[in-house]
Parts: C-alpha cells; structure tokens; sequence
C-alpha cells in the first residue's frame, strides 16, 4: 500500500465538511447550535520526481461554497461562482475567493510524505492585499501552512508495505491547528477487497482518538482544549491508480473554551469526505 505519483497526472478532487458545534453558555437557557458547510473543488498536478525519490506536485483551488447557519437562520453564504457584489455582508468572502486561483507547491519523500510546502507566501500576500487585519488574522487561523500541508498527507495513512486482509498498523502524529497542537493517535485496518464505484480498491477502516499536546489562543482572549476526540472512518485505496479515491471521516470533539471571564464547554461533530472526481 502505496502512493504511486505519475509525472504529468491530474487529479481533480472533492472535499466536503459538515461541521455542526453545540455550545452551553453560562446564563443562557439553550446552547448555542452552528452548522457549517464547505466545499472545494481541487486538482493535484504531479510536475517531477526530486533527486531524493520524492515528488513535485501543485495543488490548485478551484471552486469553494461555504454556508454557516445558527439556530437553523443563515449567517453567512459564499459561491466563488457568484458575483462578488452579493459578498458585501461576508468577512470570509475575500479570504475564500483569494484562494481561488492560488497554488501550493508540495515536496514529499521517497515514502510520500510532505517535507516542504511552497506558495504560502504568495498566498498571504494575496490576503495581505485586502486589506483588513480581522480577515487576514481569520485566514491563517483557518488556512495557515500546517493546515494546507494536511491536504497533500496522502500517504499518512498507508503502511508503505504488504498488508494482508485483517492486518492493522498504527499511526501517531502531531497536527498543527488554529486550537494548538493536537495528537492524532489512529489505527487502521484492511478489511477487504471491495468494488467501490468502477475501481477495485482495498477497503480501511479507521478509528482513533484526538487530544489536546498543546493549548494557543484560538480566539481573542480565549484558549482551546479538547478533552476528549473520537475519529472514525472509511478509505478505499485503488492499487492499480496507486491512490486513495475516497475517504470518508466521522470526528467528534468534547471541547473546553476559557476566556478571561469564563470557562464553558462546546460539542463539535463533523463529516469530512474527500473523493478523487477525475483523473487525466
């Protein structure tokens, strides 16, 4: 179970984030309940292989929607297909369309993973250019380098090795986030072989816990710490394309929120699935 990059190859992808967060607020009677909802178009473009037996590749945003709702009552809506007029009301709008377009360079190993990520820069000048302080304060919270290095972790989860129906193999690492740094400690295992759309693919589940490793200051005067993270989910892997085509990720955070006047505590459950759309 292995990445297999192909110099020249496109792959057009989809993610989509269902997040829902339940706050109690001291004082107020019924929690505080927020959806959100984003997706991205994306395209991997693999451009060379690197003298370590690594790779090149660049990754293009497409196309983003983002929705936020509370009580049910939309706050906020973003289509990088509309006009740009309709955004007036929106702080994220200008963050969200600057990433259309941009590009992020990745450099991996010979075992796939991510040593280095380029473009960033590029990137936050595109943001420094509007302007606003709270929207480029609200971007790196949201999109800083650690967080577009998660997009290219293809090979996080594969053994790099033969694996045999039932076989299990652990991962532990460290992710950088707009909450601190969080311990990611998960377990996979190979089910079975499984038509999955037209592709044969090696079926994983996965399963494992999030913690806390470090608490920062997510928000204003504010620190973030999960107290307990739970993490499931399922990955199809096509041996013949070398890639993962489909994962599917169901998270679910107990979280304690402490400012400067008070300690409260909020729910967050989300859905994440990122499938492979094309590939040229």
């Amino acid at each position: 179970m292995k990445i297999k990059w192909t110099a020249g190859k496109k792959y057009a992808m989809r993610m989509e984030l269902n997040q829902g967060t339940e706050t109690k607020v001291p004082n107020l009677p019924e929690p505080v309940k927020q959806e959100m909802k984003l997706a991205q178009d994306l395209t991997f473009s693999v451009l060379t292989k690197l003298d370590n037996g690594g790779w090149e590749w660049e990754l293009d945003f497409e196309n983003e929607t983002m929705d936020v709702l509370q009580g049910g009552r939309s706050v906020l809506s973003f289509d990088s297909t509309q006009s740009p007029a309709q955004e007036t009301n929106n702080p994220v709008a200008p963050i969200l369309r600057a990433m259309i377009g941009a590009r992020i360079q990745y450099f991996t190993d010979a075992n796939g993973k991510v040593e280095k990520v380029g473009g960033v820069d590029e990137l936050l000048k595109r943001i420094d250019a509007i302007g606003k302080p709270q929207q480029q304060a609200m971007f790196k919270q949201m999109f800083s380098e650690d967080t577009l290095k998660q997009y290219g972790s293809f090979s996080d989860a594969l053994p790099n090795r033969l694996v045999n129906i039932g076989e299990s193999w652990s991962v532990k690492k460290d992710i950088v986030s707009g909450i601190g740094t969080l311990t990611v400690d998960m377990k996979y295992t190979f089910k079975n072989w499984e038509q999955h759309g037209d592709r044969k693919c090696a079926h994983i589940v996965d399963t494992g816990d999030i913690s806390s490793k470090s608490v920062s200051a997510a928000m204003v005067g504010a620190a973030v710490e999960i107290e307990k993270g739970k993490t499931s989910g399922d990955v199809w892997f096509d041996p013949e394309l070398g890639m993962i085509v489909d994962v599917n990720t169901d998270q679910d955070m107990t979280m304690k929120i402490t400012t400067r006047a008070q300690t409260f505590k909020q729910q967050l459950s989300q859905k994440i699935r990122v499938t492979v759309v094309d590939v040229q």
